[in-house]
């Protein structure tokens, strides 16, 4: 069986912490040289466990309001149906499973303003066409933060660090939380500002690879050859002609010629003018979180534990905002502050679970304790979705039509012409066939008897 050497692991946790460094900073770092750091990521990436870098991106500063939602179920093959239904949404950002007291998935959407009438209907038609037994919906307040696992591991020597003497510092922190940037003016923002967005935040295919990494002269290329091969479409839709009319803006009067492969050739006066005016406010004040993505089936060493805290007074919302915020504590961490209460996430080492467990357990009253799945596509990020900006009008599609019609017609005809399966008769046979006890009758201790096999296969969903 493939595995990571210690190596491997170091690189990974680099990349993780310093994701925007140059290779040769990040060997530095290691010890080791350039070539011997270039080699290993190449061979990550062959063996599919390093994959590309992405980023997140403020959705407060478009005038986007985060939304988490908790939907439980009661049947394994919901989780399927839910998956696929979630993935028609055009603001879903994010989902994964989860298990523990409940079963079911945790979504984030990303939604215009004015717009929680229009989603709860969405809502409820999963909830009455059985995809879903409940949900619980919740507004965040744009506090948030996520960071990984630091360089320094307490994996091997665990009792170096003392987890409960860090958590009492949550209560020296400042009552107060700090004041949220403002959104940005809608009249700045251009269909090349939103391109930028989505293609820093997500991978380019089709043998291309735009990332958080690319260099500004391999960016204004790539836009180059998209502005050229839009200029050759007969039919365009309306977000292909704004963006057409943008790119015609800023190539049409750059002298770019190209070189004898026709390979674009950047002028100095080009490259600073899309610094200025395109990529330094999509990086310096939309992106945050660059990080790399990768498969978790070889390098995961830990427990992954989400908590959801209610009632909580606004005073230990503040502290315990800033005490992760100030003092990064030595676990990959994500924490969002919801109008109904906090969710926290740790991906710890086992030694550290029944510790976390009863700090909390004996901090806070309100609580819930659920495991995350992150495998396959039991865990998925979204693409941002550049065509839900409506640029005649300046400002995001809320039409029933886009927000709710449109997206169960997608649903419907899923179901209609099998996309989605025959779910009851899929799930029981992987079930018989996968779901068994070992060689020697052991289980996995969750109630589920051990197994090494992949999920069952499931259809290919958009943001996948």
């Amino acid at each position: 069986m493939d595995q990571l050497n210690i190596l491997d692991q170091k690189i990974l946790n680099v990349l993780q912490n310093h994701t925007l460094e140059p290779y040769s900073k990040q060997a530095e770092r290691l010890g080791i040289s350039p070539q011997t750091m270039i080699r290993r990521v190449e061979s990550l990436k062959k063996r599919e466990i390093l994959r590309f870098p992405i980023a997140s991106f403020i959705p407060e500063r478009l005038s986007l309001s985060r939304y988490g939602v908790m939907f439980s179920i009661s049947s394994l093959h919901q989780f399927t149906l839910l998956q696929n239904a979630l993935s028609e949404h055009k603001y879903i950002r994010a989902y994964n499973r989860f298990y523990g007291e409940n079963f079911g998935i945790y979504a984030h959407f990303d939604l215009p303003p004015n717009t929680e009438a229009i989603f709860t209907k969405y809502l409820e038609y999963l909830l009455n066409e059985e995809y879903c037994d409940s949900y619980f919906i919740m507004k965040s307040m744009g506090y948030r933060l996520s960071q990984p696992e630091p360089p320094i591991s307490y994996t091997s020597e665990p009792e170096k660090f003392d987890v409960i003497s860090f958590w009492e510092k949550r209560l020296t922190k400042s009552t107060k939380l700090p004041r949220l940037p403002s959104a940005i003016d809608t009249n700045l923002i251009e269909p090349l500002h939103f391109m930028l967005l989505r293609d820093l935040t997500t991978s380019v295919r089709n043998g291309i690879t735009i990332d958080i990494r690319s260099k500004q002269t391999e960016l204004v290329k790539h836009y180059r050859d998209y502005y050229e091969s839009l200029a050759k479409k007969i039919k365009l839709t309306d977000a292909e002609e704004a963006s057409l009319y943008n790119l015609s803006a800023f190539f049409d009067t750059k002298n770019m010629p190209k070189n004898g492969n026709g390979k674009t050739i950047v002028s100095d006066a080009a490259k600073v003018e899309f610094g200025r005016k395109y990529y330094s406010l999509v990086f310096n004040n939309l992106i945050t979180n660059p990080r790399w993505n990768f498969s978790r089936k070889l390098s995961e060493q830990h427990v992954t534990r989400a908590y959801f805290i209610e009632n909580i007074p606004e005073q230990e919302k503040a502290q315990l905002f800033r005490f992760l915020n100030e003092e990064k504590i030595p676990f990959q961490t994500a924490f969002e502050l919801f109008d109904k209460g906090i969710f926290l996430r740790l991906s710890m080492p086992p030694y550290y679970d029944s510790k976390i467990n009863y700090l909390i357990w004996s901090s806070f009253k309100d609580y819930k304790i659920y495991s995350l799945d992150f495998f396959g596509k039991h865990g998925l990020y979204y693409t941002f979705e550049f065509n839900s900006y409506d640029w005649a009008k300046k400002g995001w599609r809320t039409d029933d039509e886009w927000m709710y019609e449109s997206v169960i017609d997608r649903i419907n005809d899923k179901l209609s012409n099998g996309t989605f399966g025959n779910y009851k008769r899929d799930q029981e046979a992987y079930l018989r066939k996968h779901i068994a006890t070992n060689g020697n009758g052991n289980s996995n201790g969750n109630g589920v008897t051990a197994t090494t096999t992949q999920p069952p296969p499931e259809v290919t969903i958009r943001g996948s």
